[in-house]
């Protein structure tokens, strides 16, 4: 696994994002650390894990490829072609637009967000 720099291990060994570190203790470990599932499933389930990814936002479905060892692409909904290439999945994360949004930004506001 290509972790590009963004995988760090914790002193039992396992997997986290050490640029977005799950840091939200009020779950207790019910979504990783993480506020909540939609921001588990991107900063660990597809960042981290290297789950391919689904996310809608107003009602339009996106599909996400994460190869682990070249990137990540967007792609069709048979996650077949590569339509755009992005680095990493942190990477695409913060790069990614919709309607002049980085993902990153409109996280909130996503209707939903699925590993795959």
């Amino acid at each position: 696994m290509n972790d590009y720099g963004d995988i760090g291990r914790d002193l039992a060994g396992y997997p986290f994002n050490k640029k977005y570190p799950p840091t939200d203790t009020s779950t207790g470990n019910l979504y990783h650390g993480y506020k909540d599932s939609f921001r588990e499933t991107l900063f660990y389930d597809f960042a981290v894990m290297g789950y391919d990814l689904e996310f809608t936002f107003k009602g339009k479905v996106y599909h996400v490829m994460n190869d682990r060892e070249n990137g990540v692409w967007l792609s069709d909904d048979h996650y077949t072609a590569k339509i755009k290439h992005f680095p990493s999945a942190n990477n695409f994360i913060e790069n990614f637009e919709i309607d002049g949004h980085k993902l990153i930004d409109l996280i909130n506001v996503l209707d939903d967000v699925q590993p795959i």
